[in-house]
């Protein structure tokens, strides 16, 4: 299997994507907008992309956005969910009070924010494109630091000054596995869809959302954008369990297509569990 993943190499992405296939053949690229055009021209059978983290949120706009994109072309066929323990590093000897700098990929930096001020506090936080790219710019700057993991720091010889530097436990990545096609069913599956609905209408959302609850459909994640096309109108994306060929699952989203100003079915894949 080809799978295309933001680069370097060593990035978190990179490290889900081995999760997710061990055998694979992995091409890095420098944005995941074109790791994703990898897929959409037939170089790559799927790219894996960060969706979002436990302590920060959202993690890559660009995602979602892709997704919403009609013109990409992809469907959600997996998810990864990998823990993340954040090292800082740079080259061998360095004081680091006196360090000027540290590297790191918006997020990582957001994640560490405490930590970072006790271990470095002169330390300039500037963002990089990656955690691996950060190591790459310390590495190349005399003191300066980067935030990252434990796989680019052994690859680029980086040396730990401190691991496991998040504020708060249980660090850990949902990433995305993007194809031309979802998967069929598991028995143990998620469903991602986005959908608008008429903001100008009191309890549209809500209308919804009951198409899922009295089915007994659980909603495991909701988050709002915007629509670019009008202040105070919003897509909506939710996870939700079970594939969108299931019996209940389908009679919601029927409903769902009768009452909302939009919908897209982003894909169903099976459920990530601790043990796969």
């Amino acid at each position: 299997m080809r799978i295309s993943h933001l680069g370097p190499r060593g990035t978190y992405t990179e490290s889900a994507a081995l999760l997710h296939e061990p055998a694979a053949d992995l091409t890095p690229h420098p944005t995941v907008a074109s790791a994703v055009a990898a897929v959409r021209d037939g170089t790559a059978d799927a790219a894996v992309c960060a969706l979002e983290n436990s302590i920060e949120g959202s993690v890559s706009i660009e995602t979602t956005d892709l997704l919403l994109d009609p013109a990409t072309g992809m469907r959600v066929r997996g998810e990864v969910v990998l823990p993340i323990q954040h090292l800082l590093v740079g080259a061998p000897g360095l004081d680091l009070a006196q360090a000027t700098t540290v590297y790191s990929h918006p997020n990582a930096l957001g994640q560490c924010r405490q930590h970072l001020a006790r271990l470095a506090p002169n330390a300039k936080p500037v963002a990089a494109l990656s955690t691996t790219a950060a190591i790459e710019a310390a590495l190349a700057q005399p003191g300066t630091l980067a935030i990252g993991g434990e796989r680019a720091a052994s690859i680029y010889g980086a040396h730990i000054y401190a691991r496991d530097i998040g504020d708060e436990p249980g660090n850990a990545t949902r990433f995305v596995v993007l194809a031309r096609e979802d998967h069929e069913p598991t028995g143990d599956d998620k469903t991602s869809l986005a959908f608008t609905t008429a903001h100008d209408r009191p309890g549209s959302l809500v209308e919804v959302l009951h198409r899922f609850a009295s089915r007994g459909i659980n909603l495991t994640r909701i988050e709002s954008r915007p629509t670019r096309r009008q202040l105070g109108t919003y897509i909506f994306w939710v996870d939700i369990q079970g594939h969108r060929t299931d019996p209940d699952l389908a009679e919601a989203l029927a409903e769902v297509q009768a009452i909302a100003s939009w919908l897209v079915v982003l894909g169903s894949y099976p459920r990530w569990s601790a043990g796969d």
